[in-house]
């Protein structure tokens, strides 16, 4: 695998940890207040723009998050404005245009006093996952502590921030501090939530990394039971991934290779054909199936 690749695959891997901090809407939780006619309209583009973006239409989600977002400035409602440049900076972190990503958020972290202390903690962390795509594992770190300060207990980033350490962890080689973070996150997450089956997969990971597989199979099977209800199935393929590489450091190369085949048909199935031809290549490297 070419360094490039390597580095494409890092990055698909940290956008997972946290793909659902964004696509906010204002109004959560109590009813919302009567909205005038720009927010009302900026509220319906959002909405179309999280359609688009939940059937991979990541350029028709990025016009949509855009107009949402000149109709919330118009009438400065900060909440919701500070909600569409978070999705902005996901869609844009998607497509590899982290530059983008990062100017969206900056606009949130250099005007604190406008978005208040919920919408900067989410700015925070999605800094700090953008820089975990870059990737600059210390600076991911910093950013990660600063939305930890800023985040109200009981903090609702809880699972996503100990997600990113988990991530940061396994990179650096920590299966330990890996598994560690994964299973706090495991634990702050929702029950079937996304964060779940992420915490669920760095758990898996970790433990593969520790010479306990058979931990890593249960964990990778909760993870992939989570993913498949979500019909998450970028998520899915990694999860298969993930057990495959399990089975074959185990030696069940049989095992190994039935889970990078079902990988490799989901990621066929939803077009992603290079991520697809990378796992074929990891297929056939496998040994003789005993």
């Amino acid at each position: 695998m070419t360094p490039r690749r390597c580095t494409h695959r890092r990055r698909a891997e940290a956008l997972r940890i946290g793909a659902t901090l964004a696509l906010l809407l204002a109004g959560c939780g109590s009813a919302p207040p009567p909205q005038n006619p720009a927010q009302h309209s900026a509220g319906t583009l959002a909405q179309a723009g999280a359609r688009a973006w939940a059937r991979g239409d990541a350029a028709q989600a990025r016009a949509l998050y855009e107009r949402a977002l000149a109709a919330a400035e118009s009438v400065e409602d900060f909440d919701l404005a500070g909600a569409m440049l978070l999705n902005l900076a996901l869609v844009q972190g998607s497509t590899g245009d982290l530059a983008g990503a990062q100017a969206r958020v900056d606009r949130i972290v250099a005007a604190p006093q406008r978005y208040g202390d919920a919408l900067l903690a989410r700015a925070a962390t999605r800094k700090a996952l953008l820089y975990l795509d870059t990737p600059d594992s210390d600076a991911a770190l910093q950013w990660a502590a600063r939305a930890q300060a800023a985040c109200t207990a009981p903090c609702a980033l809880d699972a996503t921030l100990g997600n990113l350490r988990a991530h940061v962890a396994l990179q650096r080689g920590d299966a330990r501090g890996a598994l560690q973070w994964a299973t706090q996150a495991v634990a702050r997450s929702d029950d079937g939530s996304a964060e779940r089956a992420n915490a669920w997969r760095l758990s898996g990971q970790a433990q593969r990394a520790l010479g306990q597989g058979d931990a890593a199979a249960s964990a990778l099977a909760q993870a992939l039971a989570i993913d498949r209800r979500l019909g998450s199935s970028d998520r899915i393929a990694l999860d298969l991934t993930a057990a495959a590489e399990n089975e074959a450091t185990r030696g069940n190369s049989a095992a190994a290779r039935e889970f990078y085949q079902r990988a490799i048909e989901v990621q066929r199935a939803a077009g992603r054909t290079a991520a697809a031809d990378l796992l074929q290549q990891r297929l056939a490297a496998l040994p003789a199936q005993r």
